[in-house]
């Protein structure tokens, strides 16, 4: 035998090792991404079930406040803890671009505008009208007025959530 005889096929086979690692390295690659994409799409999902949830309860609470501002009852003793909102996987999906994929720019303003309200100004803002309320510094009306607007914003958030949840599906 010689030099090429040889030569010839360890250099191919070599050649062949070397195109196959790289498809199988991208292969694996791809493969990792999409499990980690759906998994995180799994929890995103879990997470807007946890948070509708979340929004029908506090809605409920912000009746319950209404129906005590409606008796002219000062003794609310209601607190609305609107940072128990989740956003972890909210957050994770919008860094990794995966928000752009599935929503319109609309869709994301009003995931934006659920996700700025449910944080800790907004918890300050409903729990300053309820003590406010109870001193005694708002007119019935003026409580009925601020809280109705906040519990039909829940209620457009909720609506909203839903939705988005259904186009991420």
């Amino acid at each position: 035998m010689n030099f090429w005889q040889i030569a010839f096929p360890t250099f191919t086979g070599a050649f062949i090792a070397f195109i196959f690692s790289i498809i199988l390295f991208h292969l694996t690659n791809k493969w990792s991404k999409d499990a980690q994409r759906k998994s995180l799409e799994e929890n995103l999902i879990k997470e807007f079930e946890f948070n509708e949830h979340f929004l029908a309860k506090i809605k409920e609470d912000v009746k319950k406040v209404i129906e005590k501002v409606t008796v002219d009852d000062h003794n609310v003793y209601q607190y609305l803890k609107y940072v128990n909102y989740q956003r972890l996987f909210t957050q994770n999906y919008f860094q990794q671009g995966l928000l752009y994929k599935k929503l319109s720019p609309d869709d994301i303003n009003l995931l934006d505008n659920i996700l700025r309200h449910m944080d800790q100004p907004g918890e300050r803002y409903i729990n300053n009208i309820i003590s406010r309320w109870n001193a005694g510094e708002f007119t019935q009306q003026e409580a009925l007025n601020k809280l109705s607007f906040e519990r039909d914003s829940l209620e457009e958030f909720l609506k909203n959530l839903i939705m988005i949840k259904e186009k991420i599906i």
